[in-house]
């Protein structure tokens, strides 16, 4: 018989956000866009992929979920319902709508908007998905008496959060690295006194 391990998913969203944030915050425009020779994507890359994938699973989960209810939301994402494709000139072609799966050609002309606009909609896309998380936790906090059905899809919904938290936090070690590279200062890496 297997055990269900504790944990609180949504401590370790909102922590690996927190620094998520905070990393972007303290970023300029030139080092948001910079790009090393040869590499297709910038830290502004890697922001925008967070803010949509974040954007995308809750949406998803609620479409394939509907059994979850109405209090869970519609299952729009923020990219749709604010047209931000259009407002920030992606392709209108364009096909791997998070990021994942685009050519190393289409990553590397993909517009990035300006970081404030950026940061927003990374903000408000781990909001909801941490909304999404907080209710699911009060509403299911275990899988005593609900029907086989609805027990799978949410343990195939907590395992795709955890491996969306182990994304973020990959992505974090991309943009961390693509930072030490401008600056010659990692996250690990103290400033030395001149």
């Amino acid at each position: 018989m297997s055990t269900t391990a504790l944990y609180d998913v949504l401590y370790s969203f909102k922590d690996i956000h927190r620094v998520v944030l905070e990393f972007a915050r303290e970023l300029d425009e030139d080092q948001l866009r910079w790009r090393p020779r040869g590499y297709s994507t910038s830290i502004g890359f890697h922001l925008w992929h967070l803010a949509r994938e974040s954007d995308f699973l809750k949406a998803i989960i609620l479409e394939r979920t509907p059994q979850l209810g109405a209090d869970f939301g519609e299952p729009v994402e923020i990219w749709a319902k604010d047209n931000l494709a259009q407002k920030w000139g992606f392709p209108t072609d364009l096909t791997a709508t998070v990021g994942t799966g685009l050519s190393d050609e289409l990553a590397a002309i993909l517009p990035i908007p300006p970081k404030d606009e950026l940061i927003d909609y990374l903000k408000r896309s781990y909001a909801a998905i941490e909304g999404f998380i907080q209710l699911l936790d009060e509403r299911y906090p275990t899988f005593d008496g609900l029907d086989e059905e609805l027990t799978r899809k949410l343990q195939n919904i907590r395992l795709n959060l955890l491996v969306f938290l182990s994304h973020d936090c990959r992505h974090l070690g991309m943009m961390e690295c693509l930072k030490g590279l401008q600056t010659g200062f990692g996250s690990a890496t103290e400033k030395r006194q001149a």
